[in-house]
């Protein structure tokens, strides 16, 4: 198994993070703590790559799932760009493709 690489900066004023190695239950917490810091108020706008994600697991989807309610219940907005085909694949059997915006290319 890969450790997950977390890196944050600031892209044309949207914080966005990227994710990189294998997203599970051992590394959940820190992206948890993380994204609950960047979605904590109103109008929140957060951009996910997940362009280097290798796997992630229900214990990660989980946590991707509670930062999206987070944004959506105060008017924000959550965006994963360019998941690997093997993560898109996850994405699309569980249904969560179509409750997630998922772009290959992060939105102007």
């Amino acid at each position: 198994m890969a450790e997950l690489h977390i890196s944050s900066q600031i892209c044309a004023g949207v914080p966005t993070v990227t994710l990189s190695g294998d997203f599970d239950s051992c590394s959940a917490p820190r992206v948890r703590v993380l994204l609950e810091t960047l979605t904590a108020g109103p109008n929140a706008c957060v951009r996910i790559h997940l362009a280097g994600l290798e796997y992630i697991d229900s214990t990660g989807l989980g946590v991707l799932v509670a930062a999206l309610k987070q944004v959506t219940d105060q008017s924000g907005r959550l965006e994963l760009i360019g998941p690997t085909p093997a993560v898109l694949r996850i994405l699309h059997i569980t249904g969560l493709d179509k409750i997630f915006s998922i772009s290959a290319e992060p939105s102007a």
